[in-house]
């Protein structure tokens, strides 16, 4: 035979094997061949000789060596060996693929050989189809299968718990069951390959399967079968270890388990090992300190000093903790010492050392005072008046019960508004420490839960981790990005481990894989940031207190730069020490902000000053190193020109408006903009479409525009029979400038009307009114968002009238009051009101 990998040969060495030992495909075994009739067999393998052998079952009621090939089944597995120790006769065997014998034949050496060997491949099945080389799952049946697979991992988890209750976390083969459960979604459900190997694993790691069951898997061509009989599998093992469960209970009720101390008679629930004695000191979780001392004498000095670190912290832990830690102490000292177990020993002492590394009882005085709470982030940030009042708001609940669940909160906003600067300014005002999470792009649950402790490379999840460098019980936890946390993948699912986390009432115990107990985080404040609310998923986006941050006015960021920026800057560069002046134009910081930033926070306004400032620095040492040191600069528009170069981007100013257009007000993630709306008509004949569109517009729009023509279509039979007749020899052409940008949304379904209204009539719109709101096919205006940016827009760029819906009367204590004295606020409920209000109408 022959493999594209491997030269396979024609005979095999047997290896008869029991129900328990039997290796199957994809799976990997350590295999103890203690009898003579196997030397032969470990020599060969040493030598690389046979490094394949033919794993088969013996038939009931069998001898260990069979006489007869008859006492052998005909299937089993081709494995290759791996690995052989050199001390003892033990071989690691790797299942390749399933085959069936044609024959056996004994040698003289007592080694049965099977030759004449078929391989056993997998029926086709309408379950599965190929894509691409890939044998993948049927879409028909991606629901069913998906069902049968929830319903394996749901038993899959009901017999790990049976199996921890009846043999202990620790017994190896509840590990395996454990560890097949945790890594369950790292399998990819769409391959065949895949599913197939998870079969294989849960067939070898389930405890009770007789032989003619595994025979019959090992002989079963139809892998949808193998699923099937894999699910009933689990149940009769469910059965059977729940029956165990409550025969064991039902015998033990009156009996506690314990175990002995190591190199003492005394147990762990503080009675003697004499059986006539059954006192029990309730008042202690274990024995006399002396004696527990004396228990440790004798022991390697690591595990001395590990055990005084545990007698420091245990009064703060919880039992589950206490256990762990324990069983983590009472392991090293089985092994002795590292170099009598240089594997296990340094895995369970780092295990160990984190346990007891985490601050089970420090934690930090916080205040009390809300008004310095409020002073502190009046000091650190401007305006944002409203967001401190919900900052103090939230506070408030944990300083009057420090013991309750406080509610988490989550900061919404575009990049450089303040969310993470406000999360540092409630450190420092609460005065508990600070750590700040990533955990944007995060696809991995166990970077959220960590690996069990039994995995190679294990390590613990990054909540605990943060917990244990910060020192704290309490600290303020910042997760940053939290929108942009993965979701299911094949590494499980980040943001339901996430949930756990932030719902106060289950982080007081929470559990991390690696920990393999519980640790209440709810001591500390969880406080989340994200730059857009509708990609937090909605389970998360419940569980806590949302704050949303709107992007910085002009006026806003004029002050932070003067008040904030500019001062950190000086300090920074060094021109405060060494007391160099430098003074901006009256014009320099606005021009900065509107010719050399786009943005609603401050980041890059940020970034040109520290440009700017390092410039003047760098002259003034020039200066300096001539003898002729300059002590004070002036920074005028013509500076920032020549230090940053021409200006980027230009904001629009209003100009005198054509027949034909209209200006509107658009919302964008960086502020608000003025948009100029146009309309031009054409003869029909040279084009069949009535309405043609350009300028980017998105399915809302476009949708806006229809309105906005069934409207004009009415309004036009109103005003003049002619003009209707003219709209239907016509084609209408609807632009929005900038091409290039993207444009959606209902705000602007009164501008096109304007827009086409003005086309058909002749009418012009006044050139300083701007208008946002959306229309309905009745006539009626509604109210739209982002009525503050828009506003601030309309005013920046010279509008003196703003025509607004009735509805959005409400918004407008949020806009600035100096700009609210720029502006005559028009409020309509109706078209017909617009029309009224917009046009400049011919006497």
């Amino acid at each position: 035979m022959s493999n594209d990998r491997l030269a396979i040969p024609d005979e095999f060495p047997v290896v008869e094997h029991n129900s328990i030992s039997m290796p199957l495909p994809a799976v990997w075994i350590d295999r103890f061949l203690r009898y003579s009739y196997y030397e032969f067999l470990v020599q060969e393998a040493r030598e690389a000789k046979a490094p394949f052998v033919f794993a088969v079952m013996q038939r009931q009621g069998q001898n260990i060596f069979p006489e007869k090939e008859e006492g052998l089944y005909r299937t089993g597995v081709v494995c290759s060996v791996e690995t052989v120790d050199d001390v003892e006769p033990r071989v690691v065997l790797f299942g390749i693929y399933r085959a069936k014998a044609g024959r056996y034949i004994k040698k003289a050496n007592g080694l049965w050989v099977a030759s004449f060997m078929e391989r056993v491949v997998d029926e086709s099945e309408e379950q599965f189809v190929n894509e691409k080389g890939d044998m993948v799952i049927n879409p028909d049946y991606q629901v069913p299968l998906a069902g049968l697979f929830l319903s394996i991992r749901n038993k899959l988890l009901q017999l790990c718990r049976e199996c921890v209750e009846f043999a202990g976390q620790n017994d190896a083969d509840t590990q395996g069951l454990i560890n097949l459960y945790d890594n369950f979604y790292n399998y990819d459900f769409n391959r065949r390959d895949a599913i197939d190997k998870l079969v294989w694993e849960i067939i070898f790691a389930v405890p009770v399967i007789n032989p003619p069951q595994k025979q019959h898997f090992i002989e079963q061509t139809s892998l949808v079968q193998r699923i099937a009989g894999c699910l009933g599998l689990l149940e009769l093992n469910l059965d059977i270890m729940g029956s165990a469960n409550r025969q064991d209970a039902a015998a033990n009720s009156r009996m506690q388990k314990s175990r002995r101390r190591p190199g003492s008679d005394v147990f762990e629930n503080g009675g003697s090992s004499d059986a006539g004695n059954s006192t029990v000191d309730t008042s202690r979780d274990s024995s006399e300190p002396d004696d527990e001392d004396k228990s440790f004498a004798k022991t390697h000095s690591v595990i001395k000093k590990a055990w005084e670190r545990f007698k420091k912290v245990r009064n703060f832990m919880n039992e589950d903790a206490k256990t762990v830690a324990r069983e983590d102490i009472d392991r090293l000292v089985s092994y002795g010492s590292p170099r009598e177990n240089s594997y296990e020993w340094p895995k369970f002492k780092r295990h160990l050392d984190f346990i007891l590394d985490l601050p089970w009882g420090q934690q930090t005085k916080e205040e009390s005072d809300i008004m310095k709470v409020a002073r502190i982030l009046d000091e650190d940030h401007y305006g944002l008046t409203h967001i401190k009042e919900r900052i103090c708001d939230s506070i408030a609940p944990r300083l009057l019960n420090p013991l309750g669940r406080g509610q988490i909160i989550c900061f919404v906003g575009p990049p450089g508004v303040g969310k993470t600067s406000l999360a540092k300014s409630i450190a420092r005002a609460m005065n508990r420490k600070l750590i700040r999470m990533s955990v944007g792009g995060i696809r991995d649950e166990t970077q959220i839960r960590g690996h069990d402790v039994t995995y190679v490379g294990s390590q613990p999840g990054e909540i605990l981790r943060e917990i244990k460098r910060c020192g704290v019980k309490n600290p303020i936890f910042v997760i940053d990005e939290i929108d942009k946390l993965g979701h299911y993948s094949t590494a499980g699912d980040p943001s339901s481990a996430m949930l756990e986390v932030l719902d106060p009432e289950q982080n007081y115990s929470f559990k991390d894989h690696y920990l393999g107990c519980s640790f209440d985080l709810s001591k500390v404040m969880f406080i989340a940031t994200a730059n857009v609310e509708a990609d937090i998923i909605l389970p998360l986006h419940d569980r806590m207190d949302v704050i949303r941050l709107p992007g910085y006015l002009e006026v806003e960021k004029i002050e932070i730069a003067k008040r904030y920026l500019v001062p950190r800057w000086m300090e920074e560069v060094g021109l405060t020490k060494n007391n160099i002046q430098v003074g901006w134009g009256e014009e320099s910081i606005p021009l900065l902000i509107r010719g050399y930033t786009n943005e609603a926070g401050v980041r890059n306004l940020d970034r040109n000053i520290a440009t700017i400032l390092r410039k003047i620095a760098g002259r003034y040492l020039k200066s300096r190193d001539k003898n002729e040191a300059i002590s004070s600069f002036r920074i005028e528009t013509q500076t920032i020109d020549e230090i940053l170069g021409p200006v980027k981007f230009f904001k629009d100013k209003i100009r005198p408006t054509k027949v034909g257009e209209a200006i509107g007000l658009a919302w964008t993630p960086v502020g608000g903009e003025i948009l100029y709306v146009q309309a031009e008509t054409y003869p029909r004949l040279q084009d069949k479409k009535v309405l043609a569109r350009t300028g980017m517009q998105g399915k809302v729009m476009e949708e806006s525009d229809e309105v906005a023509m069934t409207l004009l279509r009415n309004e036009l039979e109103k005003i003049d029979p002619e003009l209707s007749k003219k709209l239907q020899n016509c084609s209408v052409h609807l632009h929005i400038p900038e091409g290039a940008v993207p444009k959606d949304g209902p705000s602007a379904g009164v501008t096109i009307f304007a827009a086409l209204l003005s086309e058909i009539t002749g009418w012009t719109v006044k050139s300083n009114l701007a208008m946002t709101g959306e229309i309905d096919i009745k006539g009626s205006v509604v109210s739209v968002g982002g009525i503050r940016e828009k506003v601030v827009a309309a005013e920046r760029a010279g509008i003196t009238d703003v025509i607004l819906p009735k509805a959005n009367q409400r918004n407008i204590h949020d806009v600035p009051e100096p700009v609210k004295q720029k502006i005559q606020f028009h409020f309509v409920e109706s078209i017909q009101e617009v029309i009224d209000i917009a046009f400049e109408k011919p006497e």
